[in-house]
């Protein structure tokens, strides 16, 4: 990162951190948690209509401190550890709950509080980490010491906290976050529908390879031929002849809605390239929804994971009652806790300033540690806004948004999936990639690097740079995103009934999925949490190589530039399925 990057960096993040007192707060009664006051100067064209209403029904989400939380890490490092009395096994719920989840006095503390104080329908996570009631605004402004305001944004009513969430000095250390107190901060889906148009190869320098473009689209058995899950009828005793499908793996995609014509749509898709149908379950994690405008976005999930895994043992979809970061923390909270899934997919995503302001980062990267010590692997996708954020939802143009990263994908327990332009030969094995110009990636301003982004690789720095100062780098991996004004391997689902060109992160996140999935499969389900593995199978030089997975080294993303090795562009590169299955470690070196 440049300089100059860093001093926008550091002024976006000094203007975040200004946040108001509420005026009646008493240091002897009242505890800060997590949660900010809105920054209501980042309303485009708001204003003020005045106090929300005090009878306005509120849904509230509570997150709870995590026990022992400086022990995630290095426990995730003993179950990697030979002869750690951990190796190889990964935690149940109730192991979880023991260990890290608050203690049953904890959570009943709180929900005598939160009884007292008028809540109703008050119901605790099984991981003991999140406590979600309903109350009227008036009782929500008296419980947490803070103040509500309705504003007008562009015609839509919304309503924002304009006080910080503080708890009584009892519940201090234990209520981390209060989530729902906007609606304003939500995230979006990474999702592009693209036409097709005269092809070009989105690479001007002198070195770059000339590709066959004429495949301008994938169905799933070409994305598994392209990236090594399988044979081309021209080659049918290739390295990938009766490489395992994912039949043995559990998968999970985190939705919004009415998901009828998903399901639907997903049968059609299988049909139509002679896939197997999957089990399906649907899972409400609260009030059901009748939104049906994310529908594309799940029929791209569904549909492209289960495609290039082939097959999965099922499919669950967790769907949240809508958008919002307490809603959306509540669907992740029940993919985790119910245990059922080996790796879940998120495709969407905010600039991290806004879950970060609102308490919810600090309570969904509780419940993503909880995932990797349950051998669970989340991926989201990076974004569709280049080394810029998704601030105005702005998909596939690089550098509209500020310098920043975008949220789930910067967790440092989720794998951040980048996108590439995948060019393929006339059978659609693989040719060559080019790092996406809208690809997510850069530098987290909130999270801190885990300890395998550190790994060196037998090199003498880390494989992800800035892992020497201690921030997260994104993405972790790429796959093929697909273009926007180019259809380059964009892929041809079903939407609605109908054959649909689509694109972005969000087609990159389900194809690592599903190669995940079938990587799994091929390990029995024993290879736990990815990101610690992966890490692995590359090296920080001199010089820096990812020689197992397929590695970028063309193209960028706005402020940086793909290279050999980990980059802030692709990560570490694509999955090439075989060789990665091949090669992949079960244990940390220490």
């Amino acid at each position: 990162m440049t300089s100059s990057t860093k001093h926008v960096g550091a002024l976006v993040v000094l203007a975040l951190l200004i946040v108001c007192v509420s005026p009646n707060a008493s240091a002897q009664n009242w505890a800060s948690t997590a949660t900010k006051a809105f920054p209501v100067r980042y309303l485009t064209n708001a204003t003020l209509v005045g106090p929300l209403a005090d009878a306005t029904s509120m849904h509230v989400v509570l997150g709870l401190q995590a026990r022992n939380a400086n022990q995630i890490q290095p426990t995730l490092k003993a179950m990697l550890t030979p002869g750690n009395s951990l190796n190889g096994t990964s935690l149940t719920l109730q192991q979880f709950v023991t260990q890290f989840g608050a203690t049953s006095a904890q959570v009943q503390a709180v929900k005598d509080y939160l009884s007292g104080m008028g809540f109703t329908d008050i119901t605790v996570a099984d991981n003991q980490l999140l406590i979600d009631a309903y109350a009227p605004a008036r009782n929500v402004e008296s419980a947490f010491n803070t103040s509500l305001a309705q504003y007008s944004v562009n015609g839509a009513s919304v309503f924002v906290n304009t006080a910080p969430a503080q708890v009584p000095a009892s519940l201090s250390g234990v209520v981390i976050a209060v989530l729902g107190l906007n609606n304003v901060a939500s995230l979006h889906t990474d999702i592009t529908r693209l036409s097709v148009g005269p092809m070009t190869v989105p690479c001007s320098a002198p070195s770059c390879p000339v590709p066959d473009v004429s495949n301008e689209s994938y169905g799933p058995q070409q994305y598994q031929i392209a990236y090594d899950g399988a044979c081309p009828s021209d080659n049918p005793t290739c390295p990938a002849k009766n490489f395992p499908t994912g039949s043995k793996t559990v998968i999970g995609i985190i939705a919004e809605g009415d998901l009828t014509q998903v399901v639907t749509d997903l049968r059609t898709y299988e049909k139509t390239n002679d896939l197997p149908e999957v089990p399906v379950t649907v899972v409400n994690a609260g009030v059901a929804s009748a939104d049906t405008s994310g529908e594309d976005e799940w029929d791209l999930d569904s549909q492209t994971s289960t495609g290039i895994a082939q097959q999965v043992s099922h499919l669950y979809f967790y769907v949240a009652t809508s958008m919002t970061d307490s809603d959306l923390a509540l669907a992740i909270s029940k993919a985790v806790s119910q245990n059922k899934v080996k790796a879940f997919n998120m495709s969407f995503g905010e600039c991290e300033f806004y879950p970060y302001i609102d308490g919810s980062m600090l309570v969904d990267d509780e419940v993503f540690a909880e995932a990797a010590l349950q051998g669970i692997t989340p991926f989201a996708s990076a974004d569709d806004n280049g080394s810029a954020c998704p601030a105005e939802a702005t998909n596939g143009v690089p550098l509209s948004g500020p310098p920043d990263t975008s949220y789930p994908a910067s967790s440092p327990y989720v794998i951040a999936v980048g996108g590439t332009n995948l060019f393929t030969n006339a059978d659609f094995t693989y040719d060559f990639e080019t790092g996406w110009e809208a690809s997510g990636g850069g530098l987290s301003l909130f999270e801190t690097a885990p300890f395998w982004q550190s790994y060196t690789g037998g090199g003498t720095t880390p494989i992800v740079p800035s892992a020497e100062a201690g921030q997260r780098g994104v993405p972790d991996v790429s796959m093929c995103a697909g273009g926007t004004e180019l259809a380059i391997c964009s892929a041809n689902i079903i939407v609605d009934g109908v054959a649909t060109l689509v694109g972005g992160t969000s087609l990159s996140s389900p194809l690592a999925m599903g190669s995940w999935a079938r990587i799994e499969s091929a390990h029995k389900n024993q290879l736990g949490f990815a990101a610690p593995l992966i890490y692995q199978l590359a090296t920080s030089g001199p010089p820096p190589t990812s020689p197992d997975f397929n590695d970028v080294t063309l193209g960028g993303n706005g402020l940086f530039t793909c290279l050999p090795g980990y980059d802030y562009v692709t990560g570490l590169g694509s999955f090439d399925i075989y060789k990665i299955s091949q090669v992949i470690p079960s244990t940390y070196p220490q």
